[in-house]
């Protein structure tokens, strides 16, 4: 409560006095899915109308997002009494991007947030295909071959910093989008080297994923994993590809521009982060 004014769950049968906010890239049948799947996270004030949505950060059960935030009077208040619920279900961490909402530094600051990582957005015009990689053999993974995805999972996990984990489910979901592949890379021995994810669209394609197991990194199996993302986005009739990747990852970086990818500024957005308990020195090395 602030004041006399109460921040209560928000609950489908309050959904006909919703109003949301101009320009809301969610529907009343959006917001109805968002509240059941992720029960009591979603917080609004009854009497001025305000809200704030929230789900699990790509279906990791420790981490929240804020899907969209109304402005008013009451906006601080909802961020911090969606902390509050978050932390009193065990989560660790409040996030909000930049992606769909953009808000001034002082915002996030004053509500207890810092800056997690920035988004930088690539683009490349497809003018050649190149040549098929020639150590790696990859294989289009599925959800049907559980020891592959025990595979996909642990160099998941093993490559990316821990905000950027993927789960089972996340996997799920993704790969039950018909656009999606996505393949793991093996040497001729069968180790899992890497993977990548792409989508396809019309006329162009995203990559969306791109991981090289520790142990093989630096060898150019990263660039061999792009080649291979690359193929199989231009034989579905991709003529232009994008992709994103974190600023402070130099080596994909070095990797997207030497291939000819150019950076997209515009697109660029920022991650902020709220811990709901104790952060390590260094989050990204949190397991």
């Amino acid at each position: 409560m602030v004041g006399s004014t109460l921040i209560v769950p928000l609950e489908l049968g309050d959904l006909p006095r919703l109003r949301l906010k101009w320009g809301s890239r969610y529907s009343l049948q959006e917001v109805a899915q968002l509240v059941r799947e992720a029960p009591g996270l979603s917080l609004w004030a009854p009497s001025t109308g305000e809200y704030v949505l929230a789900a699990p950060w790509r279906h990791r059960g420790e981490i929240v997002q804020v899907q969209e935030l109304s402005s008013g009077t009451l906006t601080y208040h909802l961020v911090d009494a969606l902390a509050e619920t978050a932390r009193a279900r065990g989560k660790e961490l409040l996030v909000m991007t930049q992606q769909y909402e953009r808000r001034p530094p002082v915002f996030y600051e004053k509500t207890g947030f810092e800056l997690l990582e920035e988004i930088l957005v690539y683009e490349m015009v497809l003018y050649t295909i190149p040549p098929a990689p020639s150590r790696l053999r990859f294989e289009r993974v599925t959800m049907e071959d559980p020891f592959t995805l025990g595979e996909l999972l642990d160099l998941d996990h093993e490559a990316f910093d821990w905000l950027w984990w993927n789960t089972l489910e996340e996997f799920d979901e993704y790969m039950s989008d018909p656009r999606v592949d996505v393949y793991l890379g093996r040497e001729r021995d069968g180790t899992p080297v890497s993977y990548v994810g792409v989508t396809r669209f019309r006329g162009w394609g995203h990559l969306d994923r791109l991981a090289v197991a520790p142990a093989f990194q630096g060898k150019g199996y990263g660039y061999e994993s792009l080649v291979w993302a690359v193929r199989v986005l231009a034989a579905r009739g991709a003529h232009r590809i994008g992709l994103s990747t974190q600023a402070s990852n130099g080596r994909s970086r070095q990797l997207y521009e030497r291939f000819g990818f150019r950076r997209v500024p515009d697109l660029d957005y920022q991650i902020w982060g709220r811990w709901l308990t104790e952060p390590l020195d260094d989050w990204s090395s949190r397991a």
